[in-house]
Order: C-alpha cells, then structure tokens, then sequence
C-alpha cells in the first residue's frame, strides 16, 4: 500500500476505523506465526518424547537381563560359600 492509499481509506473511513482494521490484521498475523510455531514446537516435542520412550525400553531389557546376571552370581557367591565353609570344617576336623 502505498500513501495515497492509506490517506483515501482514512479520509473515506475515518482514523480509528482504519487502524481497528489494521491492529485486526495484524492481531491475525501474530496469531496464526504463534500457531505455526506452537505446531513446530509440539512436533519437535513428539519426537523427543518418542525418541525417549524407545530409549527407555532399551533400558529396561538391559535391566531385566542384568538383573539375571546378578542373580546368577548371588547363586554362584552362595555355592562358592558353601564350599569355603565345607573346606573349612574339613581343615579342623
């Protein structure tokens, strides 16, 4: 728009009409970018939340199996015991 432009849409609407339809407009651009972004932000977001519930199952599994591992060792400690203790008693007898 140029200036002879804005001056007719003044002369012809009045200033305040003229600037309620501009702050409208303008409002409107502000809302939709703040909409664009918000959709962006949430997308990033999604992903994130995606990538870390993959991650977290990962975890899981590598716990249950470490968690087997060490009862396989708590076994292999017991009977290790068992056999010191066994030896032992053989050594005072």
């Amino acid at each position: 728009m140029d200036a002879n432009t804005i001056q007719t849409l003044i002369s012809s609407l009045g200033f305040p009409i003229v600037c309620v339809l501009f702050l409208g407009w303008f409002i409107w651009k502000i809302w939709t970018r703040q909409q664009e972004q918000n959709e962006k932000r949430e997308d990033k977001l999604y992903s994130v939340v995606a990538d870390a519930q993959a991650t977290n199952e990962k975890l899981v599994k590598t716990n249950s199996e470490f968690v087997e591992v060490l009862h396989s060792y708590k076994s292999d400690l017991d009977e290790i015991k068992n056999d010191v203790s066994e030896i032992k008693e053989n050594m005072k007898g």
